[in-house]
């Protein structure tokens, strides 16, 4: 994790801070608050709104991505030398973003509490360990909560086991915690 966090947070940091940024996360914050917690995702012409495009491109700029790029960090080579302790969530989403569902499910208040910028994180043993009763305290949902938060996340993704997208991350991040673990959160595109 040192290694990965001395190039990611940097730049996690750097596009979390930037202007546009925080003005995208503001826009998203009135929209979903217009829309009764949520963004409206389709026109009546069957076109994605304004709201969702701004969703998914707010989430879709990814810090992970400009390091490929760059050839400074290349995440997908770095698997192997992740600790089995953890089983990694890794999920495929055919032309769409499972983070652009997953905050649309969950809403920019319970979003914001995640640590990171839009879903890139990159978290030492300790920071786990510290901030993992609030990342329980996001995914703990009511019945009702839940099956809300269920169905805006399928709306947003279709077919995908919707379950798998709210569920997994905060397994991930209880296994880590348990193992005394860092934990690496990121979008990879390919």
């Amino acid at each position: 994790m040192a290694e990965i966090a001395s190039v990611a947070l940097p730049a996690i940091k750097e596009m979390g801070e930037r202007p546009s940024a925080r003005q995208a996360w503001s826009r998203w914050e009135r929209d979903a608050a217009r829309g009764g917690g949520a963004v409206p995702l389709s026109r009546p012409d069957g076109y994605s709104t304004d709201e969702a495009l701004h969703l998914y491109g707010m989430v879709n700029a990814s810090p992970f991505d400009a390091l490929d790029d760059s050839c400074e960090l290349h995440v997908m080579e770095l698997w192997e030398r992740f600790d089995e302790a953890v089983e990694p969530y890794i999920t495929s989403v055919r032309k769409d973003n499972p983070v652009a569902a997953l905050f649309h499910g969950l809403g920019p208040r319970r979003a914001r509490m995640l640590p990171g910028w839009a879903g890139d994180a990159v978290l030492t043993a300790a920071e786990v360990r510290d901030r993992l009763e609030t990342v329980e305290s996001v995914f703990a949902l009511s019945a009702a909560e839940r099956e809300q938060v269920l169905g805006r996340i399928e709306d947003w993704l279709g077919d995908e086991d919707s379950a798998d997208v709210l569920d997994r991350p905060l397994r991930v991040w209880q296994q880590a915690a348990a193992a005394g673990l860092g934990l690496l959160s990121c979008r990879v595109w390919f």
